[in-house]
């Protein structure tokens, strides 16, 4: 029998529900899992309103439905009675580096369907190693700024020159850049690839900072998933008839596979909402060998 990853693709929205008024903040798992608990603290200190999801499985939470993705209404105001802000949240450790990473073409659509929300700004959140930080000096925050956000906003880029960037956080980036789009990437430092509150809270403290609000960053409020069953039992069975892609190159075939079957291979079109509900059913089963945590060093 063979290990097999399953990425049935089940992301839906309501597109109509985001517009030029709104801003989207984007948590999901990685270095740190930064992203995440930033965006769980969130979900779990303020009202949210469930919009969209992703994920094999879903359960019931303080009285509302969510899955492994959940897509939120977040209520908080700022200083613009117009701004209305949603939140991506990985609820559960969906995975974005390791040996069982979701593959780069997850990412990619996945990255591909928020930007094409057509919201005022997006601002993502991840995790950087300690260890490339030059100095004590330096802020424990680098933030990358799209040049359409430096225009808006006037935030300039704290990320240092010749660093890469891998996952989600690349696709956004990349997507953002070729689109000029509004994007915010905040990155913070952190000692442990396992999930490290400290930089989560130092992440928290600067999405603070940029929306002028108080976020509750005394402490931080955790998900507590234990009532689901270890993610990778969602996320991975053993089964004989998935396909198997075990390079890069496997997944460029499945890719081109995929976009001449599905015809889904066009730019991203920002031109209108043509859908007033997105249905996003993009992937079938198969079989991810898993990026080694190396290349991430």
């Amino acid at each position: 029998m063979k290990e097999s990853l399953v990425i049935s693709q089940h992301f839906s929205i309501d597109s109509n529900i985001i517009d030029e008024n709104t801003t989207v903040i984007i948590g999901f798992s990685g270095y740190g899992s930064v992203g995440r608990l930033v965006a769980n603290h969130l979900a779990e200190t303020f009202k949210v309103t469930p919009i969209g999801f992703w994920g094999p499985v879903s359960w019931f939470h303080n009285d509302r439905i969510e899955a492994p993705i959940t897509v939120f209404k977040l209520d908080i105001k700022s200083n613009d009675p117009k701004e209305k802000f949603v939140l991506v949240s990985s609820r559960l450790n969906v995975p974005v580096i390791g040996v069982r990473a979701f593959p780069d073409v997850f990412w990619k659509m996945i990255s591909q369907e928020i930007l094409s929300w057509k919201a005022k700004r997006y601002i993502a959140i991840g995790g950087l190693r300690e260890e490339i930080r030059n100095s004590s000096n330096d802020s424990w925050v680098a933030l990358i700024p799209t040049v359409k956000y430096s225009e808006q906003f006037g935030v300039k880029r704290t990320f240092k020159d010749h660093l890469s960037i891998k996952g989600p956080i690349h696709y956004l980036l990349m997507e953002s850049s070729a689109y000029s789009l509004a994007t915010l990437v905040v990155l913070s430092y952190c000692n442990t690839f396992e999930a490290d509150s400290e930089a989560a809270l130092i992440a928290l403290k600067e999405l603070e900072k940029i929306f002028g609000l108080d976020l509750k960053s005394d402490k931080l409020n955790m998900f507590d998933s234990s009532f689901v069953e270890p993610d990778e039992m969602i996320f991975w069975e053993t089964e004989d008839s998935f396909d198997e892609f075990v390079d890069d190159d496997d997944f460029d075939s499945f890719d081109e596979e995929f976009d001449e079957e599905y015809d889904e291979g066009e730019p991203l079109d920002f031109s209108s909402k043509k859908d007033d509900v997105i249905s996003f059913d993009v992937y079938k089963e198969f079989h991810n060998k898993g990026d080694k945590l190396d290349k991430y060093k």
